[in-house]
């Protein structure tokens, strides 16, 4: 019973900081995955220029358009040719019908909407996940960033 307690417990502490995620991946989150089917409905470039733009803009940055700008830079990540195995099967035939040198030139920008959602000053996504005990976001944020470059 104590088990099944201190479990619970876990769960609600996390789940509240954390909800609507599943995990620390790019695509391990419902905001993430909307925009995603926002994605894969429209045509070029534009729809991520816009995810990444609202990443920038925004101050605060809430985590939803932060999730969104994250999604948005590992497609340009992927147009670079350096995609992430946990990209949905749906997104990754959406961009084989893109013009991937046009997504690919949005890389400096996906880099500093990057820099922005790490930054827990003005982020709610940083700042959610730096409650977590498991840095796994943090890591996969870098690893993202090195997949930009």
């Amino acid at each position: 019973m104590k088990k099944i307690f201190l479990a619970l417990a876990a769960f609600l502490v996390c789940g509240v900081c954390l909800a609507g995620a599943w995990g620390p991946g790019s695509f391990e989150n419902d905001d993430a995955l909307d925009w995603v089917q926002q994605c894969i409905e429209s045509k070029g470039a534009g729809v991520i220029a816009s995810a990444l733009q609202i990443g920038l803009k925004a101050n605060p940055l809430e985590a939803p358009e932060g999730s969104m700008a994250v999604a948005a830079a590992e497609v340009v990540a992927a147009a670079k040719g350096k995609p992430s195995k946990e990209m949905p099967q749906e997104l990754r035939e959406w961009l084989a019908r893109q013009p991937k040198e046009e997504i690919a030139k949005l890389a400096p920008l996906a880099r500093k909407a990057l820099l922005k959602i790490k930054d827990a000053k003005s982020s709610e996504l940083s700042q959610l996940w730096s409650e977590s005990p498991k840095k796994q976001w943090a890591s996969a944020i870098s690893e993202l960033e090195a997949r930009l470059k």
